[in-house]
């Protein structure tokens, strides 16, 4: 049985949720406070308890909710908080915020609330705890494997989506009703959710029997046995910088094909161009992430590949295909031969989810950037990107003008399909109109 405290006061004794300055439990540059009042949002904190195999834990939920719960939509997106101590699936606030959605980060892994959550506060979280089960495996790469330590974390994410589900007066929902909840999260968190959908879902039910997950959201990761969820959809979406470095590593990537089905609803995308990390806007990684230090060498430049808008409606397909029924578009798989991706003259992926930047080139993109051993991972999870000689530019297209012009018509058709939202296709053209081409 699972308890909940809360909201937890925040006092100047006790300090706000996590760091207060930033968004998330992880130090470092690029985490501002996140814009919740203009959009009628409020942020709350719970601590829950229960017990896993016997043994108890106390850990923390954050909350972030429409303040009218008549704007509430019956949706709420839940995540673990990544062991490097982020929220990525916070990073699609624009689908959450826009669609009067609810949010949830749970601490449910005993290293991100160890060593993130309450190093960040120890006055307010020092009681917190998930017990330590003894996990024999101790290699950098347990974590993307799962394991015992896993399994509580699974427990605890079952326990707190039948806690949201069951719309308790106590419950972080109190005076709403939610009907839908959404697991998700990208890289680390993007492999829990799909052991999750491996382990965990067939059993996690409310008492009539329904999925108390109703669909995933695995980002930018693979596991060894292809996912499905039975009664629950799936948007697996990753990068072509995934697939390289997933191969650099050796590691399995398994998928399995677009179905439609009501007992198979499953879609995969690739998106070529992407990289794991995205760094459109920036020179210097260190303003993405803080373990991104030191990877860039000279002469090297960050892709300025647009991955976070070409992400955030493969989000907004999977909360439409659960709460509408709205089928999402489908798309080719990029393209490869004995294990490497075919490439075009210019050097990008061919296949995979189009945009006109891979369509109609003016860089050549490297979704994962090259490392001189394996043990140097973050190199490999940045892009880079090389220019087009300007006189091939103006070979390739005659003029500035015709270039742009078939640019527009091709974000134009992305938003018709929906990969793009048509907000973020007239910004995209619009910094495309005053980029220095050729």
């Amino acid at each position: 049985m699972i308890s909940i405290t809360g909201p937890i006061a925040v006092t100047a004794a006790s300090g706000e949720p996590f760091r207060g300055a930033n968004e998330q439990p992880v130090p470092g540059p690029g985490l501002p406070i996140p814009v919740l009042v203009p959009y009628g949002y409020i942020e709350e904190e719970y601590f829950v308890s229960g017990m896993v195999d016997g043994k108890p834990y106390s850990t923390t939920l954050l909350v972030r909710k429409p303040k009218d719960p008549s704007r509430f939509s019956g949706l709420v997106a839940v995540e673990t908080i990544h062991l490097a101590g982020a929220i990525p699936l916070w990073g699609s606030q624009k689908v959450w915020l826009s669609g009067g959605h609810g949010w949830v980060a749970v601490a449910s892994q005993k290293g991100a609330l160890d060593e993130h959550v309450k190093k960040s506060n120890p006055g307010r979280y020092g009681a917190l705890d998930i017990p330590d089960v003894g996990d024999s495996d101790t290699s950098p790469m347990r974590a993307m494997r799962g394991g015992p330590q896993d399994d509580v974390s699974q427990a605890i994410m079952t326990q707190v989506g039948a806690l949201l589900k069951s719309n308790s007066e106590n419950g972080p929902f109190q005076g709403m009703t939610a009907k839908y909840l959404v697991m998700g999260g990208a890289s680390q968190t993007g492999g829990t959710t799909l052991r999750y959908i491996k382990n965990s879902h067939e059993q996690a039910r409310m008492p009539d029997g329904k999925p108390i997950y109703d669909g995933y959201l695995p980002l930018m990761a693979f596991s060894e046995k292809a996912p499905s969820a039975r009664d629950a959809a799936i948007i697996h979406t990753v990068s072509e910088g995934d697939l390289m470095s997933f191969a650099a590593f050796g590691r399995p990537m398994v998928f399995l094909e677009d179905s439609d089905a009501p007992n198979d609803r499953y879609r995969h995308y690739q998106i070529a161009g992407a990289s794991h990390v995205g760094t459109r806007g920036v020179a210097d990684p260190l303003e993405v992430f803080g373990t991104l230090g030191n990877v860039m060498k000279e002469g090297e430049k960050l892709s300025q590949f647009p991955q976070a808008t070409l992400f955030l409606p493969t989000v907004y397909n999977l909360v439409d295909w659960i709460m509408k029924g709205t089928v999402p578009p489908k798309s080719r798989r990029i393209e490869t031969a004995n294990g490497e991706i075919v490439r075009d003259e210019y050097g990008n992926a061919k296949g995979g989810v189009r945009s006109p930047y891979v369509d109609l080139p003016t860089v050549r993109y490297i979704a994962s950037a090259p490392a001189a051993d394996i043990s140097n991972m973050f190199h490999r999870l940045i892009g880079l990107e090389e220019p087009i000689p300007v006189d091939k530019l103006r070979s390739m297209y005659k003029s500035r003008e015709a270039y742009l012009e078939k640019f527009n018509a091709q974000i134009d058709q992305m938003v018709a399909e929906r990969w793009l939202f048509a907000d973020n296709g007239e910004t995209l053209k619009a910094e495309e109109a005053v980029s220095p081409l050729f």
